[in-house]
């Protein structure tokens, strides 16, 4: 996906978060306990602005977290911060050397493609609320089914340990397929001093037809690894545990 189509969809769908929020802010958000949509348009909103401000200041470290979001003037609040975020990241260069949580990764391409999966999801919450999904592009899922695997999903820090099991899992959408297998990750952060021990995981893995099998639309799929919809929408050919060890392990990384 090129970089002005990543613009295109953070536009979008941030109008359509805007556009959820006015038909009300109490509804309570299905994926999102304890949030209404005033809690995810702020949540939202913080993210925005946070980014905005890496782009805008070129910053190399991480700044502290955006809080707080105003009482009154939510929509238009967000809608300035969304189109902040625009103005930045459209004055800069994707290849610009920015700070991301993603070490291999630290350019604005990086914010380019995670803020507009952001905005997607939450703008599917946001609908959610109110009862109506309005049409997803099906190359956007796609390309967010690939970043919770590839970014999220799959990036075993180089400090610990991979035990993997041998059972292996594909899951395939029009034009694209990725393969995992089970493992279990043990090791101490450098950083944190944190130890963990047996801890879920999922390593790469080739596709393969004679493991375990998830294959459907583009759309349903990324909806469901984020837990915005069932795995009913999808075909299920296996072991229905190991399918859910899967969403487990993507529900840890997108919590």
């Amino acid at each position: 996906m090129d970089w002005a189509t990543y613009l295109e969809h953070i536009r979008s769908n941030s109008a359509l978060v805007a556009q959820a929020a006015r038909r009300g802010l109490e509804p309570d958000v299905p994926c999102c306990e304890g949030w209404t949509v005033r809690d995810l348009v702020g949540h939202l909103g913080e993210v925005q602005r946070h980014k905005e401000l890496i782009l805008r200041d070129r910053l190399v470290e991480p700044p502290e977290e955006q809080s707080g979001f105003p009482e009154s003037g939510l929509i238009e609040w967000f809608e300035e911060g969304s189109a902040m975020l625009l103005e930045a990241l459209t004055a800069a260069d994707p290849a610009t050397h920015v700070w991301t949580w993603h070490n291999p990764d630290q350019t604005a391409g990086f914010w380019y493609r995670r803020m507009a999966q952001e905005s997607l999801i939450h703008r599917v919450d946001a609908e959610q609320s109110h009862g109506v999904v309005s049409p997803i592009d099906e190359d956007l899922a796609a390309d967010g089914v690939d970043e919770l695997i590839s970014v999220m999903l799959t990036d075993i820090p180089q400090w610990g340990s991979i035990d993997r099991k041998g059972n292996f899992l594909s899951l395939s959408v029009p034009g694209r397929s990725w393969g995992l297998e089970e493992a279990r990750f043990s090791g101490t952060s450098p950083d944190t001093g944190n130890t963990y021990t047996d801890l879920l995981a999922f390593g790469v893995a080739e596709p393969s037809a004679s493991g375990t099998t998830v294959s459907g639309g583009a759309v349903p799929m990324d909806l469901w690894l984020w837990g915005r919809s069932p795995i009913e929408d999808l075909m299920v050919d296996g072991d229905p545990v190991l399918v859910e060890l899967l969403r487990q392990a993507a529900k840890e990384e997108t919590q």
